[in-house]
């Protein structure tokens, strides 16, 4: 189903949205650990102060004490808390009179025991004080409570009946029931993955291949991946381990894991098939991996928060988004340097990014909600587009026609027609959509539900979804297919 505008929501600001926000909040970075966990992973979404985004992004200020205090038949409100940051939150809330629907990530799986703690005491102390009766959290009360596994909408549930917090509006109650969805398998399996997809199941911590349905399991952390080109390689990166692993695209034999940095994100491979790059954001450097060798050969300083990267077509170039710095980074392959960097103006956070066929654009995604197109040459930004809410991937779809994206914190994949510059559909495919990519012929479009464990398929010529395929793991987040890089 295709809808004519975008379902506002919030996100988690889960994988770290640096740079302008961050700034406004280096006072009180320096006051205390939970500070600096906000202001790296919450304030661009929910805004420095926490008073949210009216409509998009719910407030924290005057609402997060509340909660704290409230009182419920299965679960109370300090719990309550502590569960939306471990397992997220699906469904429409309403808070002071405003509907708020959609999907806010889990931060389980990004931040540690102790950083939710931080954070949850940094809200309800700074940000919203709670009651008198406030029991700052501990490291060990997170852990405790991570021992369950629950989904985004089991903890929407459990606020359902939390009193005075869990009444819905009209609207939101219908919104959280599920439109009818007669095209689910409208395609069979086969026709739907004419070659293999591998999808990056991060929660589960493994690989599983479309349509066959194997899962390659030990990939702890399994976030982005990258497909070699001739389809005998997969570089996966394991988020919160800052490894990297090969794989054998064959046989799911892995054939070497390699330490990057504190935290691992975007790995592309390039068109020579033998070099890997993979993003060590906190670090602010991008490591070139020699794939045959299996050994990491180089360390480029590439400038704040390096995310992901692309590769020109013949190899020469690797451009780098710089979450952290509100630009592209340029790396010389033949050199292995840093050499140019491009500013993204109206992108403060740019997020991930994939190149036109002629090579003369970058299409670039943010990591709130924007979409830019930046010509090379001249290095200006032609246009930028509002697209779903949160971040997302981005392809260029073979053919050049179309360029989607997703968006985790939403349920539409926007299409936007690369030559007319204009968003020419927002597709409703479900819950969650972060990794998008198209089949090698640009037929079919492929986006991975983060919320729902499940690859929706979309027919780009009718632009509607004609398979939701579900997985046996949890938070599928990235995909890859043979012959669109």
């Amino acid at each position: 189903m295709i809808r004519p505008y975008l379902l506002p929501w919030m996100t988690a600001c889960l994988f770290g949205a640096t740079g302008a926000v961050a700034a406004t909040t280096s006072a009180a970075q320096e006051a205390s650990p939970g500070a600096r966990v906000y202001a790296e992973h919450c304030a661009a979404c929910h805004q420095p102060n926490g008073e949210g985004v009216s409509g998009v992004f719910p407030p924290h200020r005057g609402h997060v004490g509340e909660l704290y205090a409230a009182e419920g038949d299965e679960i109370n409100g300090r719990d309550y808390l502590a569960r939306v940051l471990l397992n997220g939150l699906t469904g429409p809330i309403v808070v002071d009179g405003v509907t708020y629907d959609g999907n806010m990530p889990a931060w389980g799986e990004a931040l540690g025991e102790a950083q939710i703690a931080e954070v949850l005491n940094y809200l309800l102390t700074e940000i919203d004080p709670a009651p008198e009766a406030f029991r700052p959290y501990t490291a060990e009360e997170i852990e405790a409570l991570g021992e369950a596994s629950l989904s985004g909408r089991d903890v929407h549930r459990l606020r359902q009946g939390l009193d005075g917090i869990g009444e819905a509006t009209p609207e939101a109650a219908a919104a959280s029931r599920p439109a009818p969805d007669d095209a689910t398998t409208a395609l069979t399996r086969e026709a739907a993955f004419p070659a293999p997809a591998y999808v990056a199941v991060q929660h589960s911590g493994d690989v599983e291949v479309l349509p066959t349905g194997e899962a390659w399991p030990g990939i702890e952390g399994a976030h982005y991946n990258a497909l070699s080109p001739d389809g005998s390689r997969l570089l996966v990166s394991g988020f919160k381990t800052g490894d990297v692993h090969v794989l054998d695209a064959r046989t799911g034999a892995l054939t070497a894991t390699l330490p990057i940095g504190a935290v691992a994100q975007g790995v592309k491979i390039a068109p020579n098939g033998r070099h890997g790059l993979a993003m060590a954001q906190a670090d602010d450097v991008a490591v070139v991996i020699d794939l045959d060798a299996g050994e990491r050969i180089a360390s480029i300083p590439v400038g704040a928060g390096p995310h992901n990267a692309v590769f020109s077509a013949d190899g020469a170039r690797a451009y780098v988004t710089l979450q952290g710095g509100g630009a592209i980074a340029v790396i010389d392959m033949a050199t292995l340097e840093k050499v140019d960097e491009i500013p993204t103006p109206g992108l403060e956070t740019p997020h991930n990014l994939d190149l036109s066929e002629d090579g003369e654009r970058l299409w670039i995604r943010d990591f709130v909600g924007q979409v830019g197109v930046l010509e090379l040459a001249s290095e200006t930004m032609l246009a930028t587009f509002p697209v779903g809410n949160g971040h997302g991937g981005i392809d260029v779809l073979p053919g050049g026609r179309y360029v989607a994206t997703g968006a985790i914190a939403d349920s539409v994949v926007t299409v936007i027609d690369a030559q007319a510059l204009e968003v020419a559909a927002s597709v409703e495919v479900g819950t969650g959509p972060h990794g998008v990519r198209a089949s090698r012929d640009g037929r079919y479009l492929y986006a991975s539900l983060t919320a729902e464990d499940a690859i929706a398929v979309i027919d780009t010529e009718t632009l509607e979804v004609v398979r939701r395929e579900p997985l046996a793991g949890a938070f599928p987040f990235w995909i890859a297919v043979p012959g669109n890089p």
